[in-house]
């Protein structure tokens, strides 16, 4: 018969191999100072919470566009020029070390989407940060059927829960 410990030790392994943020949060258990039951869930959040921040922003940058890319899709002469409209709130996006990112549903063919407006006043509601932003536009939802925001607003089945759902923010 297994010990406990055993037991134990046998489902955590496997929860481990099953799970990677369940191993993150293990790994940051054992380096963190055994003294204090306190430190060790503090360490643990902050390790489990720097993975999903680091996520997030691969997540960010796969789904946007560089300023040179905004530039040339929406056939403005310089790099300047898109910041104007970022200054301006007109087109959100995030400098991340030497370059800024901006979410890519916000253009629509060889310009801004003629809702966009709309939409960043919208996503306002609810935060000024355009990767949160962005998480909102591209998480896909049962109530769009597997869409997500951005996907649903071309939609002419889901465009009004779609907007609804925009409304309903903050």
């Amino acid at each position: 018969m297994p010990k406990p410990a055993d037991a134990l030790v046998s489902r955590v392994r496997d929860r481990a191999a099953r799970e990677p943020a369940f191993a993150n949060v293990l790994e940051a258990i054992l380096e963190a100072p055994p003294s204090d039951s306190r430190e060790l869930t503090h360490v643990a959040a902050q390790h489990v919470n720097d993975g999903r921040r680091q996520q997030a922003m691969a997540e960010f940058r796969d789904g946007s566009l560089s300023t040179a890319e905004v530039r040339e899709r929406l056939g403005r002469s310089s790099a300047q020029s898109v910041h104007v409209l970022r200054s301006r709130g007109q087109l959100i996006g995030r400098t991340i070390g030497n370059a800024t990112w901006f979410p890519s549903w916000q253009l629509q063919g060889g310009e801004l989407r003629d809702d966009l407006p709309s939409l960043l006043e919208a996503l306002g509601r609810f935060t000024d940060d355009a990767v949160a932003a962005d998480r909102v536009m591209r998480l896909r939802r049962d109530e769009l059927g597997g869409k997500s925001l951005a996907a649903a607003l071309d939609d002419p089945k889901r465009a009004a829960t779609a907007w609804n759902l925009l409304g309903a923010l903050g």
